[in-house]
């Protein structure tokens, strides 16, 4: 029941969830499946934002998505497709290509739109417990619970209506690497990594818009100095993802976008992004993908990652990160969504032993047994993403020194650890390198 002035109105909910990405909608479904009413809250007017991009959602997601509501992972499937292959292309200084091809087995690796997961995870959400235009102000923590504050704006003219005031047993910040949840109880701002990125998911029936790719295939080019990566990736439904990444050392290629943080259909993006591939050879399926894309549907951004932190928490545990707030990555590896689902997993298992129990601090001991259980295991993630863009400055001086036989194997073992979840959360004993 709302309460107060016509301008400040009040309620009170069990979890309120800021956000309404993918980590934050696949918490309110896993806590909605163990009975634990959840209310999310997200900024924008409805949840359909457009991130031009897709997801691909490897062995952890796909139990982790299961976990959360069985039978979810074929559900997205169904949505969007299943990946056959990954194959992998360096492209030398004369144009010439090698290839590497790794196979999946159907319903191991699954690729979607973004847009298109977060449908499929609200779709399951009962409708009155998403809560849009709802942007978060501030909030006031104690250890008996949160207040959180948002300002509440109309859907046509975005002018402010009122504030509401939400008082909370749990916040769970799942605002993004830009958190507000994460820049109040951290301080914290995002760190770029020196690449840029354009990429555009498009409708492309039959890959007869622009080819390079085929039907279930992910195809990955790369060059020999880690300069130009570029992707194209069969989304499902008759829609491709194209991406070009640019290392941008000096920095001076970002100075040259238009906005700081990204965006969709900024103008000049098509020719920017055009522009980084002039004078390379064997790049002409992803310029033909370009050239074939309006500039409306490009997304142009720098790429950026959060600072591995060991705390997700307030000091009274009563608001916590997760997902992209907690743990944004370089995308390279492709674990961002991933991630976030595993952590919407694992804390519905421990919220739902919280609600059923009588001691006061139940709430508490869950969230702290949460950060045990994932802050571990997501340093190490983030840190070999970090690794992965090839920064010297992110490279370890003793993983710069093993060989490229050790570096294989490593990677291997990263790989295989990261995909035996929930099993070896923290770590892979059986392992050489991530014990």
């Amino acid at each position: 029941m709302e309460e107060g002035s016509s301008f400040q109105r009040r309620e009170e909910v069990e979890i309120a969830i800021v956000g309404g990405g993918l980590g934050g909608l696949a918490l309110a479904l896993a806590l909605q499946e163990r009975g634990i009413t959840a209310h999310l809250y997200e900024k924008h007017h409805d949840l359909r934002s457009d991130t031009a991009t897709a997801i691909g959602i490897g062995a952890n997601g796909v139990k982790s998505l299961n976990g959360i509501r069985s039978g979810l992972s074929k559900v997205m499937e169904d949505a969007g497709t299943y990946a056959s292959c990954l194959k992998l292309t360096l492209v030398n200084k004369k144009g010439e290509v090698r290839y590497r091809e790794q196979t999946f087995e159907q319903g191991e690796y699954v690729s979607i739109g973004w847009k298109q997961a977060q449908l499929v995870l609200a779709s399951y959400i009962n409708k009155d417990l998403i809560h849009c235009s709802h942007r978060l102000v501030r909030f006031e923590s104690s250890e008996a619970g949160v207040d959180a504050y948002f300002e509440v704006t109309d859907e046509n003219t975005s002018s402010l209506e009122y504030i509401k005031v939400v008082r909370t047993k749990l916040l769970v910040g799942a605002d993004g690497i830009w958190s507000v949840v994460r820049r109040t109880i951290v301080g914290d701002s995002p760190r770029y990594l020196h690449l840029v990125d354009w990429n555009a998911y498009v409708p492309n029936p039959g890959a007869k818009v622009f080819g390079g790719h085929g039907e279930h295939e992910i195809v990955l080019l790369f060059d020999e100095d880690g300069e130009t990566r570029s992707w194209l990736v069969d989304a499902g439904k008759g829609f491709s993802l194209w991406i070009l990444r640019k290392l941008d050392l000096s920095g001076d290629l970002a100075k040259t976008l238009k906005r700081s943080k990204g965006g969709l259909g900024i103008p000049g993006a098509k020719a920017r992004a055009l522009q980084q591939l002039d004078g390379l050879d064997g790049w002409d399926d992803i310029k033909a993908a370009i050239k074939a894309t309006d500039e409306t549907y490009i997304f142009e951004r720098p790429i950026m990652d959060n600072l591995p932190i060991k705390r997700w928490s307030d000091s009274h545990r009563r608001v916590l990160l997760m997902g992209d707030a907690a743990h944004a990555q370089y995308v390279g590896p492709g674990q961002g969504a991933r991630t976030a689902f595993e952590d919407a997993h694992q804390l519905s298992i421990l919220l739902k032993e919280a609600f059923s129990s009588s001691e006061d601090n139940s709430i508490a001991t869950a969230v702290k047994k949460f950060e045990e259980l994932r802050i571990p295991r997501m340093i190490k993630m983030q840190e070999y993403a970090a690794e992965s863009t090839a920064l010297p400055a992110l490279v370890p001086e003793w993983v710069s020194k093993l060989t490229m036989e050790e570096k294989q194997k490593r990677a291997l073992e990263c790989q295989q650890w990261v995909h035996s979840y929930p099993e070896k959360m923290l770590c892979d004993p059986d392992s050489t390198y991530w014990k």
